[in-house]
Order: structure tokens, then C-alpha cells, then sequence
């Protein structure tokens, strides 16, 4: 096999590896210390920890120690095929886990492995533990198996790690929604004395003390000073005498503004009828004053206003058409026969003439009340006529 399928076959399978493979996972592909060796010496692949090298090619990987010290503790088994929970496995937990996590700024000067069984190891920079985590405690970073937020909030509260850098990994595990303060709070109470807290705090009181120390917040802290920021914003600027509206509530206030001022007009048909009426007819100019005085009183108010200017429209208007009644009778030719009737009287004898004369004055007498009775027709209808118009 020459350099070139060497390289290729560790490529192969350090590609599920971050570009790292192990001196013994090679030789178990067919490569040999010498060959592994050569191809070091040339460059092509890097010794990054004790039996681990990284192919050049595949570029320096984030976390390297960690993943380095992961690898070593199974090195003839690949990353596939490791399972979660073996006998042998291990899961990145503690300062290890923040780091993979992003999780505050707490220190970690060696990678923090926790197995299932007492394990030791002659590594200076790694920390083996001994813990025994249930599924759910284990969720997988960069291909990592990595202890969960909450799991990895509580392993630091048991090994009783600083306040203010606990107080950072919480509010930041809450920040990327990696933990639900409420899902928190019963576990962390046990742990209140152990941060100077009395035995009787809760959990909450724990976590906003920590979180506090180390000069953060939480997110539902920050929404409800926001809250109560912005309400008492709001107040203030509602109580200043030179508060500006914004441009959308002052088109409100005129749209609104404007309505009110329609909801009490008139109907303008009916204010320029009047306006008409009350040029043409000097008596009807007080009425119109009144009128608009009127204008904003009920519609039953304003009808009976309309219906008492029917009835002055129709007394100035009543001797005009009895006037034309009368001119009506005059051009009749039963009327001029009358007429003429009554001039040939008077070459009769004095008795006839005064015969005559009661009979006239007699007709005179049956034709007055007509005459009134024609008026008051008049009356009825020019009077009921203006009324129907107003109500229109």
C-alpha cells in the first residue's frame, strides 16, 4: 500500500472524527507504526496528543483537547460505533460541558469526563468522574456526548463551584433556552446553605442570588423590569402638558373629531329649503333663527319646528290664492251673466229694485260662507304640502 492509499483509508474514517484518528484505530485499518510514522514525518499528518493524530487536510478542529481525551479513553473503537451508557464510554460533563455548551466564562483547565465505572488515567490535563447519568441527562454537541444543561448546572452545584461563574452558566443556559428556570428550581434548593443562603430560601431565591453575583440577569427578570419600565414611561409621558401624539393617534382624534361634527349637522337639504324660504318670506326669519338654535335637539324637536313653518308658509300664502280664486270667477261666463243681470235691475220699478236687492243680498249671503270655505281649503292644502317637503 504506498502513501497515497495509506492516507487515503485514514481519511476515510477520521472523517467521522473531526479529521483525528488513533494509533491503534490505524493499524486496525492495515497502517503500521512505520507508516504512520512517514507519513508524520512528511507532513501529512500531525501528533496532536498521546497516540491521537489529525490529518493535516482536514484543518484544526474547536474543542481539540476534548475531543482528544474523549477519543483515548476507547482508542481501538471508532467514534460510530460507540454507544451511549456503555461500560466503557464516557460523556463530557462540568466545565468541559460549558465550554461545549457556550456557557458562561467558567474556567477549565482540564477536560471533565464522566464514566459509569472508577477509571484512572495518567493524563495531567485530564479529570476523570465517576457518575452514573440516566438518559436523559446526555445529549449529543459536535458530535459529542455531552452532559445536558440542566444536569451540567446541577453536577456544578454538587461540586460546589464558584457562585459568580455559576451565576453566568445559568443566566446563559436560560438565554438560549437550553433550561426552564421552573424546571430548575426544586433540584437547586438542597443547595442554598452551600451558597449562604438560609436552609428555608427556595430555588428561585438560589438561582437569582447566583445569578445576581455574577452581575447578569435572568431573561424573565429583564421582561418584567421592562415592563414595569415601559408602563412607567407611558404614565409619565401621559401626565407631561407637552405630550405630542404620535401622527397615527392624531388622525384618530381628528377622524373622531369629524364625526361628531357630522352626527349633530342638519340635513343639508333641508337647511338650504329653509334658507330659501326665509329670503322670500321676511316672516319666516325668526322662525329660521330658532330653527338653528334647534338644530342639535331630537328629530321628534325638529319636526314639530318644520311642521309650525308649514303653517306660517301657508298663512302668507292663503290671500294669494284667494285672490286667484277670485279672478277665476270673474272670467266664468255664469259669473258675467250674473253680472249683467244685475245692471239690467236697476231700470226696474223701485219695488222690483228692492225685491231684487233682498234677493241679491240673500245670494250674497248663501256665497260667503263658500267663499270662506274655499279659503280654508286653501289653507289645508298649502299647509300640508310645506310639510311633506320638511319631512323629505
Amino acid at each position: 500500500m504506498d502513501r497515497g492509499e495509506q492516507l487515503g483509508r485514514i481519511a476515510e474514517y477520521a472523517a467521522d472524527q473531526w479529521g483525528l484518528v488513533t494509533t491503534a484505530q490505524a493499524k486496525r485499518i492495515g497502517l503500521n507504526s512505520v507508516q504512520i510514522r512517514r507519513l508524520t514525518e512528511a507532513g501529512l499528518l500531525e501528533n496532536v496528543g498521546r497516540g491521537v493524530y489529525l490529518l493535516q487536510a482536514a484543518g484544526f478542529p474547536m474543542h481539540l483537547e476534548i475531543k482528544v481525551a474523549w477519543l483515548r479513553l476507547q482508542p481501538v473503537v471508532f467514534a460510530s460505533e460507540r454507544l451511549l451508557g456503555g461500560r466503557d464510554s464516557g460523556v463530557v460533563s462540568h466545565a468541559s460541558a460549558c465550554q461545549l455548551h457556550g456557557l458562561g466564562d467558567i474556567p477549565a483547565p482540564k477536560t471533565e469526563i464522566s464514566v459509569p465505572r472508577r477509571r484512572t488515567t495518567t493524563e495531567p490535563f485530564v479529570h476523570l468522574r465517576t457518575v452514573q447519568l440516566e438518559p436523559d441527562d446526555i445529549t449529543l454537541v459536535e458530535g459529542l456526548p455531552v452532559t445536558t444543561a440542566r444536569r451540567t448546572i446541577l453536577d456544578l452545584l454538587r461540586s460546589k463551584t464558584d457562585g459568580g461563574h455559576l451565576g453566568g452558566v445559568i443566566a446563559d443556559a436560560e438565554r438560549l433556552d437550553l433550561v426552564a428556570i421552573q424546571d430548575l428550581q426544586e433540584s437547586a434548593q438542597p443547595f442554598t446553605r452551600t451558597y449562604g443562603l438560609p436552609a428555608q430560601a427556595t430555588g428561585q431565591e438560589l438561582i437569582e442570588h447566583l445569578v445576581d453575583q455574577a452581575g447578569k440577569h435572568l431573561r424573565s427578570q429583564e421582561v418584567a423590569r421592562a415592563t414595569t419600565e415601559g408602563f412607567a414611561t407611558a404614565l409619565e409621558l401621559l401626565t407631561r402638558e407637552a405630550y405630542e401624539p404620535s401622527p397615527a393617534i392624531r388622525q384618530s382624534i381628528e377622524a373622531m373629531r369629524r364625526l361628531h361634527e357630522q352626527a349633530v349637522l342638519p340635513n343639508s337639504a333641508v337647511q338650504r329649503l329653509g334658507e330659501q324660504l326665509a329670503a322670500t318670506n321676511a316672516p319666516l326669519q325668526e322662525a329660521m333663527r330658532r330653527l338653528r338654535e334647534q338644530m342639535a335637539l331630537p328629530n321628534s324637536a325638529l319636526q314639530e319646528t318644520m311642521r309650525r313653518i308649514g303653517e306660517m308658509v301657508a298663512a302668507t300664502h292663503a290671500p294669494l290664492q284667494e285672490s286667484r280664486h277670485l279672478h277665476k270667477q270673474t272670467a266664468n261666463p255664469q259669473a258675467l251673466e250674473q253680472g249683467s243681470g244685475a245692471a239690467t235691475s236697476e231700470s226696474r220699478p223701485a219695488n222690483e229694485q228692492n225685491s231684487s236687492s233682498g234677493r241679491a243680498a240673500h245670494q250674497t249671503s248663501t256665497e260667503q260662507p263658500a267663499q270662506h270655505h274655499v279659503t280654508g281649503d286653501v289653507r289645508k292644502d298649502t299647509g300640508g304640502k310645506p310639510d311633506s317637503e320638511y319631512d323629505q
